[in-house]
């Protein structure tokens, strides 16, 4: 049920026994969706209004380090958030990429199987789909094929509407910012709401869960520390360990047996409508602990991908919600794919593959984990945010350069063996990549995955979040999202962020109701450290 606070008459439900979940992106959405299917009652709370839009990324924003645009480009307010702007790639991590975690991989594997249920996407064997896609059969070179779902809605506002949006039972409150938390010690009691009207609405609750995404979250957090009176206002690590996967084009591929590549790495689908992308990564079992993830897939350059790339962001804009400008060159764009209709159309129906097209290259691209590194942060500047008791922030990205181009030198040499190998293709790599030419950093850019600013941590002289996501020093105050990340990996976080947010989902139902105000957080843990300058 959405309530709008921008309407003066609207005001916030009375739910103190509600679970509030401040954020109305994919991972709040998810979240409120596990827990209303359990009959737990919720309060979602979203800054932005009925449909998502990036108008307000850059307010009180800046970026003061390493360029990137993913804050501007790569997230978005408004009910759906950042699911209408994301292709809906799911993309799960391996085992290694938990070695920094308080969690095992064990601890999140299951997770993943229920997310891909909740999202009618059911898997198959990984050695089923390679031996589908291009007759391949396992060896023991480092380097393997692998394969990423993508959602065909990709917005979750629209694909949880009936369970969740139009249910009259779960309050979804849009244009109202959440500005500040009450606590009775360690104890959240209520969130203050500030609508556009310049009201300050009191939100109580028995748990308090914030989603609304790394940027955002390191904000509140960072702002409310500052103000005071909160159990995380001496925790200096809030925003530090902020990370981001750079991408960049290490190689163009020289094909050795088009037909083999083509039946290898063009877009297959699965279970009727779900897409399927081959990508390349180290084998789980040769990367060691402290190994970057990385991952390359091809990307297809052809004189005719202006259009087509067009075409396929009108469709999805039209489909997620979001508005778009290309409508008036549609027409133009269709005519110049008419004449390559037949191919496409036969390759579809025979084979249910999408047929690329390459007339100009088809580019390696390597997509690379980043070192958590401290001196990486999200820090408060002095100049206030239009709402009252948030602040404005820095974004200062820095990266390791001599550690991501010496993962990407290695993992490029396995990919171009692994191709020569099977007589597919080979790889014409960037000299400076073939060097470990720490400039081909400043080639690479950043792909939206958000990660860090309150990691997960195994103590509270560590970071800012235990293995259940809550806040530490506090009973009842979580965080969800990749924001908890304490690496990154070199997939997409949203998946990992979903399989998270059903964890949490779970542990938030078995544990115990407090009275409101109560001591509760008696067992929770004090000693909060403030991080070494």
């Amino acid at each position: 049920m959405i309530v709008d606070l921008a309407e003066s008459q609207n005001v916030a439900p009375n739910a103190p026994n509600a679970t509030v979940i401040v954020g109305g992106g994919p991972v709040g959405i998810y979240l409120a969706y596990c827990l209303s299917q359990a009959g737990e009652p919720v309060v979602v709370v979203e800054a932005g209004g009925h449909v998502s839009d990036t108008r307000r990324n850059e307010t009180a924003t800046h970026s003061v380090g390493f360029d990137f645009v993913g804050y501007r480009l790569g997230r978005a307010f408004g009910l759906g958030g950042t699911s209408v702007v994301w292709g809906g790639q799911l993309a799960e991590f391996d085992p290694a990429d938990f070695a920094q975690w308080p969690l095992a991989y064990e601890d999140v594997a299951s997770w993943y199987r229920k997310v891909y249920g909740h999202l009618s996407i059911y898997p198959e064997d990984v050695d089923a789909y390679r031996a589908r896609l291009g007759a391949e059969t396992a060896d023991l070179l480092p380097v393997e094929r692998f394969f990423t779902h993508w959602l065909p809605q990709q917005n979750f506002a629209r694909l949880f509407r009936k369970q969740l949006v139009d249910d009259a039972r779960v309050p979804i409150l849009i244009n109202g910012t959440v500005n500040g938390i009450a606590m009775d010690g360690r104890h959240g009691r209520s969130i203050r709401v500030h609508t556009a009207d310049g009201r300050d609405l009191e939100i109580p609750g028995r748990q308090f869960v914030f989603c609304n995404g790394t940027l955002e979250l390191a904000r509140f957090f960072l702002s409310t520390a500052r103000t005071g009176g909160v159990p995380w206002q001496d925790n200096g690590w809030i925003g530090k360990f902020y990370q981001d996967h750079p991408c960049g084009l290490a190689a163009t591929a020289d094909l050795i047996d088009e037909t083999r590549f083509r039946n290898y790495f063009e877009n297959a689908f699965t279970s009727g409508i779900v897409k399927l992308t081959s990508k390349l990564r180290f084998r789980p079992e040769v990367r060691e602990p402290g190994d970057l993830g990385v991952s390359g897939f091809f990307s297809f350059r052809s004189d005719i991908q202006d259009q087509l790339a067009n075409i396929k962001w009108l469709i999805r804009s039209l489909r997620s919600g979001a508005h778009s400008s290309n409508l008036a060159a549609l027409p133009r764009d269709t005519l110049a794919l008419l004449r390559m209709f037949g191919p496409i159309a036969f390759r579809f129906i025979r084979d249910r593959r999408v047929m690329a097209f390459f007339d100009r290259s088809i580019d390696f691209m390597v997509q690379c984990e980043q070192r958590p590194i401290e001196r990486s942060q999200i820090r408060l500047r002095a100049d206030a945010h239009p709402v009252p008791g948030l602040f404005a922030i820095d974004i200062d990205w820095q990266i390791d350069a001599g550690e991501v181009v010496d993962t990407v030198n290695r993992f490029t040499l396995g990919a171009d063996n692994y191709l020569r190998e099977r007589g597919l293709a080979r790889l014409s790599i960037d000299e400076r990549v073939m060097t470990k030419d720490p400039a081909f950093l400043k080639t690479m850019y950043d792909v939206y995955h958000q990660a860090g600013g309150m990691c997960m941590s195994a103590s509270p002289e560590t970071g800012v979040v235990d293995s259940d996501c809550r806040v530490w020093g506090s009973s009842n105050v979580y965080v969800a999202g990749a924001a908890v990340f304490p690496s990154s990996s070199h997939a997409n976080t949203t998946f990992t962020a979903l399989a998270m947010a059903a964890r949490l989902a779970s542990t938030l139902q078995v544990r115990d109701r407090p009275a409101l105000g109560g001591a509760a957080g008696d067992a929770a843990p004090t000693n909060v450290s403030r991080a070494p300058a």
